[in-house]
């Protein structure tokens, strides 16, 4: 340990003085990316008994993919969903020089975790050309929706919604400074997407903030991150089917609403403040709600 760190004695511990270390002491970086676009991702590494296990963080809000490169070699890659808990052998990764490499990619502020455990040669290579299926053909549901809100917060029970907006574009206060959950219905045909065996997502497009997904009575779980999808394989129908979707969003709309009122009539009473000049949050379902097959991973 004296000699590695003899090379930066009297200079400031900075991450480029570390690199010029190592790199003299011939030791690799722990986890490399190459990405098109100036991707930004960080990571954090644990060996577990045998594993070895990574958590890739994507830093920045959008879609990334990038070329990443491991210090292992001689484990099979897996990767695990931190939102979902699923998890599965990686199908497209390379093994050279005592690293393992393979393609990954990320939603907006998305993370995975990259885990090495089970032994395989270190001539072994994955034969297909990504790790992740393809979303394609959108198809949009347009709706109208029917939109139930809770009147104990202000809302009305029932109302139309010809398109998906801001629950903040909205001219009803009730509406406008509504905070809680409201439920979105409406029905759809299944269009002609690519065959009778394709597999579909549902995709919800934008939401704020949260949302829980039901069709055909099926409860689908919760989706609160992007992307906002969920496979409907096993529940869709060809035609008559009911989508249901609850949304929720945060306080602050309806305490600014609150501040318009006069004591007595205000639904919320906290120390929190904002006033009529604070700026409302959107709010609520914004689509484009969209029906996606599911392609295969490209091999």
């Amino acid at each position: 340990m004296t000699q590695l760190f003899a090379g930066i004695a009297g200079r400031s511990l900075d991450i480029e003085a570390l690199r010029e270390v190592f790199a003299g002491q011939s030791i690799a970086p722990d986890f490399t990316y190459r990405s098109m676009d100036e991707a930004s991702l960080d990571f954090l590494h644990r060996t577990v008994d045998n594993s070895e296990v990574y958590f890739i963080a994507n830093r920045k809000e959008r879609d990334e993919q990038a070329e990443c490169s491991f210090r292992v070699s001689g484990k099979r890659p897996e990767l695990w969903d931190p939102v979902t808990g699923e998890s599965r052998s990686a199908e497209a990764f390379k093994q050279a020089g005592g690293r393992t490499s393979l393609p990954l990619e990320f939603a907006p502020y998305g993370s995975l975790f990259v885990v090495f455990r089970q032994p395989i040669g270190v001539e072994v290579q994955g034969e297909a050309k990504r790790n992740f299926a393809v979303y394609s053909n959108p198809q949009e549901i347009h709706g109208p929706w029917a939109v139930s809100f809770d009147p104990k917060w202000g809302g009305p029970a029932n109302v139309e919604f010809s398109k998906l907006l801001s629950w903040t574009a909205r001219p009803e206060d009730g509406i406008k400074y509504y905070s809680g959950t409201a439920t979105y219905r409406t029905s759809f045909d299944l269009p002609a997407l690519q065959g009778p065996h394709a597999r579909v997502a549902l995709n919800l497009g934008e939401v704020e903030y949260a949302a829980q997904v039901r069709l055909n009575g099926k409860d689908l779980g919760p989706l609160w991150t992007k992307p906002f999808r969920v496979e409907i394989t096993d529940v869709v129908k060809p035609a008559g089917n009911v989508l249901e979707i609850d949304v929720a969003n945060l306080w602050p709309n309806r305490i600014v609403g609150d501040s318009r009122l006069p004591p007595e009539r205000r639904y919320t009473h906290t120390n929190i403040v904002y006033n009529q000049d604070t700026p409302l949050a959107e709010s609520g379902l914004l689509g484009p709600v969209q029906l996606e097959v599911i392609e295969a991973k490209v091999r």
